[in-house]
């Protein structure tokens, strides 16, 4: 008996489909739309509380070396140039708390704003999700993904260091975000008459924070500037009221120029314009490098089909040129040798990470939607499991920040002020050849980790306050002055009154008069100037009484890879190889260039010095070596 044949069954209707997927839909548009449900708002928090945690957490008492900077601004409240005054004023509440060190509360300070800056990443995600997929997808879901790609950009160790950081930049990325936020909320045109003057405050802010900044925060909020004109006519009281928000978002880079006139207790011997790309000195990976190290292969391919889904949806094009625009803004802070880690990343390059995650976010809320629609058993709990594989991606980039954070030295910044100015006499005189030294000072005193009794003369910029300051203080340094104000070399009788006055601690100059290199005996990092000249047995000793110093310093900076630390110590070291080579004793210079060696291995001073040795005889010529 042939078994009639049955007829597949009539698709539904919209106004058939089952009751489940209808309020789903329902959920979805509300979410995208209306006001957050009491999941959306647990899932805000916890993009608030995670990043502000996990930056605390890594918060030091002792700050790093590639934070000088902002150590001497935020907690010296030194001038460091007319930019970044934004820091100080966030981490002024902090310094009051009855807690810790002045860097461990600046770096509080920080967190709670990367805190901050986690949430507007989260609330950007969330909206161009939602805004990508309408109606379709799972409020619940798509939340849980824009979470994830949010966390995963902000638990990163690029943004972590900066989080726990006094001073850090997440302050100018945070205004980079709140930017992309204020373009991607939908708002009632009664809204948009307030939103304005806001956009215009935090343009404000963002020109005051660092040049780079301001431009990153242009590119994020043209497109909503063009839609905005096209929408509506002309306002001028409008206008009027942007303006004055603007004009009040730049009183602290009033305050910068303001500084800049004063004379300051602490403060760094540098131009009103300084660190324009952002504060930091080491060389850049790669870019390849960088991407695959920060972001990885996955979520960069991720972001371009994410960049695409957006692209093709005519409602999200503005929001994606938004993103685009800080992008690119991140990408052109790199090419233009911006620093980009690995202990100091720069505001742009920040928000561009972000903006990546986001993009990726859509790519992988896409997927998620497709799972959960597929018509197959168990379509939304296989849904919710690649959820839960999204979800690795934060824990993923938190373990990685904890992994490096733990690789550094624990106060390995006190160590080595100890192991530079703990042999040095009481009350003596310091002669500082290079800013960086100089910052390293700066810093120092700002935490109290300064010896108060020695007297630091910056010798490259004899003009400047704190010369005049030292000039006060020792009036015997009058005709050393002199000697670097007229361009000439320090004459031997100069450094003799001073050290007559004051024991005296210096580099020698590679251009300096080679009979003034035998009055140096090595002492700790630096060199003594003797009244008298001495024997290379004495410049022996002191290297050999270095020795302990030496394998400590080894320790916190080349162990433990902190490059800013070893970095300031080769520079000490290589203008002590110079005065030894000058005195042409080829056994002690040696053992100086070993001393080095460790701390830069690849030095071409010392290379060019280990030539020497061998192809010359007599005297070793140092001067075509010095900066």
């Amino acid at each position: 008996m042939a078994v009639p044949s049955q007829a597949p069954p009539p698709k539904r209707s919209v106004s058939e489909r089952p009751e489940r997927s209808r309020r789903h839909e329902g959920r979805a548009q509300r979410a995208s739309v209306q006001g957050l449900s009491g999941f959306d708002k647990g899932l805000f928090a916890l993009s608030a509380a995670l990043p502000a945690l996990s930056a605390a957490a890594g918060v030091a008492t002792v700050a790093s070396a590639s934070h000088d900077a902002g150590v001497v601004r935020v907690v010296g409240l030194g001038w460091t140039g007319i930019f970044r005054v934004l820091d100080a004023i966030v981490a002024a509440p902090f310094m009051l708390l009855p807690i810790g060190t002045h860097a461990l509360r600046a770096g509080l300070a920080s967190a709670v704003i990367a805190g901050f800056a986690g949430t507007l990443a989260f609330a950007v995600a969330r909206a161009l999700v939602f805004a990508v997929l309408p109606n379709t997808l799972s409020p619940k879901l798509g939340s849980s993904v824009a979470l994830a790609t949010a966390l995963a950009a902000v638990l990163a160790p690029a943004w972590q260091v900066e989080a726990s950081a006094p001073g850090g930049a997440v302050t100018g990325a945070f205004l980079i975000m709140a930017v992309l936020a204020l373009g991607a909320m939908p708002v009632r045109q009664l809204v948009q008459d307030a939103r304005i003057p806001v956009m215009a405050l935090v343009l404000g802010l963002a020109a005051s924070y660092e040049p780079l900044v301001f431009v990153a925060a242009l590119g994020a909020l043209a497109p909503s500037f063009v839609e905005l004109a096209r929408q509506r006519r002309p306002d001028q009281d409008l206008a009027v009221r942007a303006g004055i928000a603007f004009a009040l978002g730049l009183i602290p880079l009033g305050l910068g120029v303001l500084f800049s006139l004063r004379d300051p207790d602490m403060g760094l011997v540098v131009k009103p314009f300084a660190f324009p790309l952002g504060e930091g000195a080491l060389p850049n990976a790669s870019l390849p490098s960088f991407v695959g190290a920060e972001i990885g292969t996955v979520l960069l391919v991720a972001a371009v089909a994410g960049g695409v889904l957006t692209a093709l949806n005519p409602r999200t094009r503005s929001l994606l040129a938004s993103l685009l625009g800080v992008v690119v803004t991140g990408l052109l802070a790199f090419l233009l040798r911006a620093p980009a880690g690995p202990s100091h990343v720069v505001a742009p390059i920040l928000s561009a990470i972000v903006a990546v995650h986001v993009l990726a976010g859509v790519a992988l809320a896409t997927v998620v939607h497709r799972i959960a629609r597929a018509r197959v058993p168990f379509a939304q709990a296989s849904a919710a499991m690649a959820v839960v594989l999204v979800l690795v991606l934060p824990a993923r980039a938190a373990d990685e920040a904890s992994a490096r954070r733990e690789a550094r030295a624990f106060r390995g910044e006190a160590a080595w002020n100890e192991a530079v100015w703990g042999p040095a006499p009481p009350a003596a005189v310091v002669l500082v050849s290079e800013p960086d030294t100089l910052r390293r000072v700066a810093a120092a005193r700002a935490t109290g980790q300064m010896r108060s009794d020695l007297l630091v003369v910056p010798s490259f910029d004899v003009r400047s306050r704190r010369a005049d300051r030292a000039l006060s203080e020792e009036p015997k340094l009058a005709p050393l002055y002199r000697d670097l104000a007229l361009g000439m070399m320090p004459e031997e009788l100069s450094l003799a009154q001073v050290s007559a006055a004051r024991p005296l601690l210096a580099s020698f100059g590679a251009r300096w008069d080679r009979k003034l290199a035998r009055h140096f005996v090595p002492l700790g990092l630096l060199s003594r100037f003797e009244s008298e000249p001495r024997a290379a047995a004495d410049r022996r000793r002191g290297l050999d009484d270095f020795g302990p110093s030496k394998e400590r310093l080894v320790r916190v900076s080349v162990t433990k890879r902190d490059p800013e630390l070893a970095g300031a110590t080769a520079v000490l070291l290589r203008e002590r190889a110079l005065g030894v080579a000058a005195c042409g004793e080829r056994d002690v210079l040696s053992h100086a260039l070993d001393d080095l060696r460790p701390f830069a291995p690849d030095d071409a001073t010392a290379t060019t010095l280990v030539r020497r040795i061998v192809t010359n005889k007599g005297a070793i010529d140092v001067s075509d070596l010095g900066p």
